[in-house]
């Protein structure tokens, strides 16, 4: 991210009638930015104001058990099963001081989601301002960006996805202050702030051990290089040290008391997976999955942002600073990409080709392409779009070879719907989203975009024109994941979860079978706010003072065959057969 080029400072200072004007200027955009924030909040609010239960399980489940266990609330068990870090849960901890009552905690953290994820927007704009727009041409990039799927969807869901894009531009725009401020003050606190969400992003999600990792080595290139007072470092690792040290304290607690049993080894899966040549290749094969919906995610300027900044990397005579942060922004993207797969379980089959480790880099790449196309030179625009296409091409025959040569990606369930929203947009398919047909609407918007800025169009046609076209397809994308996302399965969800919650008293305690799935019980804990199941092996006896249990109920099974070692007095006191479990009371 390079700084507009300055000019010389005047001989004398403005007019004394000039600074009121200027300061009345300032004041009103930060209204603006105030405004802005404000609507790109208040449309994440709406799209999840119909939420009430988590859908995304196990993740949701489990930052919110988290933030009830660091609110002070009884342990859970979720031996065995991934831990998801404390960043998260911590930001949701006040809303389980203030109230027990799962719904309205839910609705509390969906705006919380709501206000954070609209920072996009501001930060947006500040980043636009380095890149070099004006601020109206800033402006009007952000609020498209904050649009954008990719840093908006997640916000309806209690996931650490809401607010790590947030978190990441906030990130990158700390380190670039840092290297370029202007004042010594604004350095040392940039270094602060730097650190400080590097450790922030250390707490919240395994991607933000990349991030610390790169920033790590970021620090002691800019020891050997002197290009910032030594002084900042200092500053860097005391905003670092406390924020990663506590993240380190907390995420101990969650272990404790909600990962009795240890959790999932994520080493362990590295390591599984670098030992066998077949599942290395398929690791590969997922991480070009994964760049092949960067370019999809984003209507194409994601693709045009990251070639962009590859060019600026390489090209002579960029300054060290900007070379940096094109470095920088590069290896945490590819970091990610290649990471992720490769800790995954080998089992998790819908998040293959997932836009949504990358989507906090989509978002950052999104506003780097939105400026090179606000910006560029027409022959500049036309060579990073002509490089965009062989790659994306040859993305989706790898993504195609991964799926087996079915040219299609079923979208069946919630799962493959949250996964692949954005597949099935540009194919306008819900059951079966086309690789080919997804990666050509793509690369066809993608000419679309690029052809409004170089067919000659009057300049603020060309920009309105450009500005209007993304905030639609962007508009259009979020309302439609919102419709065939979100809302198609919250009824069959709620009916799930507190069909069980339905019969329990407040305290009442329940004995859960060691067989029924964790897409049943991980939400169904969360309603249960007062106590933690108690897992059982249904051929035993239900555990001592348990009057409550819940077995499964297999497809083609009788209801009351759901339970056969069932002791004399216990009978059916709910079921829900599409879920598939059965509740038993004690007479």
């Amino acid at each position: 991210m390079e700084q507009p080029l300055s000019v010389a400072p005047p001989l004398a200072s403005p007019p004394v009638c000039e600074r009121p004007r200027k300061a009345f200027s300032a004041r009103r955009w930060q209204l603006l930015l105030l405004a802005g924030w404000l609507f790109q909040a208040g449309l994440r609010a709406w799209l999840s104001h119909a939420q009430t239960v988590p859908l995304v399980n196990p993740d949701e489940s489990a930052y919110l058990i988290g933030a009830q266990v660091l609110a002070g609330g009884p342990a859970a068990n979720f031996g065995h099963s991934t831990l998801y870090p404390s960043g998260y849960p911590l930001l949701l901890v006040p809303v389980f001081w203030i109230t027990h009552n799962p719904t309205v905690a839910y609705h509390a953290v969906l705006l919380i989601n709501a206000m954070v994820s609209a920072l996009i927007m501001p930060l947006g704009y500040v980043g636009a301002r380095k890149l070099g727009l004006s601020r109206r041409l800033a402006y009007l990039t952000a609020m498209v960006l904050a649009l954008l799927p990719a840093g908006l969807m997640y916000s309806e869901y209690a996931l650490a996805d809401a607010i790590f894009p947030v978190l990441v531009l906030a990130w990158l725009l700390t380190v670039h202050s840092w290297m370029t401020s202007e004042s010594v003050r604004g350095r040392y606190a940039a270094a602060a702030g730097s650190g400080l969400l590097t450790g922030y992003a250390y707490a919240v999600h395994a991607r933000g051990i990349v991030i610390l990792g790169f920033y790590l080595v970021l620090c002691v290139i800019l020891i050997l290089t002197r290009l910032v007072p030594r002084g900042t470092i200092v500053a860097a690792m005391a905003g670092l040290a406390p924020a990663a040290g506590a993240a380190w304290l907390l995420n101990r607690v969650l272990l404790r008391d909600m990962y009795p049993e240890g959790p999932r080894s994520m080493s362990s899966e590295v390591e599984d997976r670098l030992q066998n040549t077949h599942q290395t290749l398929l690791v590969f094969e997922m991480a070009l999955g994964e760049m092949w919906r960067l370019m999809l995610d984003s209507w194409g300027l994601a693709a045009i942002g990251l070639i962009a900044t590859l060019f600026v990397m390489v090209r002579p005579g960029t300054s060290l600073p900007t070379r940096l942060m094109a470095g920088l922004t590069v290896l945490v993207t590819a970091g990610i990409d290649i990471s992720t797969p490769l800790a995954l379980p080998s089992d998790q089959g819908p998040v293959w080709a997932s836009g949504r480790y990358l989507d906090c880099m989509i978002c950052v790449f999104f506003l780097i392409g939105c400026v090179v196309l606000l910006r560029a030179s027409r022959r500049m625009l036309l060579a990073c779009a002509l490089c965009v296409v062989p790659p994306t091409l040859l993305l989706a025959v790898i993504v195609d070879w991964y799926t087996g040569h079915t040219r299609a990606i079923p979208i069946t369930g919630f799962g493959m719907a949250f996964n692949f929203a954005e597949p099935a947009i540009l194919t306008d398919n819900w059951k079966s989203a086309n690789i080919f047909l997804a990666t050509a609407v793509a690369l066809v918007l993608l000419a679309v975009w690029v052809a409004v800025m170089t067919l000659g169009i009057r300049r603020r046609l060309a920009v309105g024109g450009l500005i209007v076209g993304l905030a639609a397809v962007s508009l259009f994308a979020d309302v439609q994941i919102n419709d065939h996302v979100a809302e198609p399965y919250s009824t069959a969800q709620r009916a799930d979860v507190l069909g069980l919650t339905s019969i329990l008293k407040p305290g009442e305690p329940i004995g859960v079978s060691l067989s029924v799935g964790y897409y049943n019980w991980m939400p169904q804990d969360y309603e249960i706010w007062w106590t933690a199941p108690v897992f059982f092996d249904q051929t035993d006896p239900p555990p001592p003072g348990i009057s409550v249990v819940e077995v499964p109920w297999s497809p083609g099974q009788a209801e009351d065959a759901t339970w056969p070692t069932a002791p004399q007095g216990w009978r059916i006191a709910a079921s829900d057969q599409s879920a598939g479990w059965v509740a038993w009371e004690k007479s």
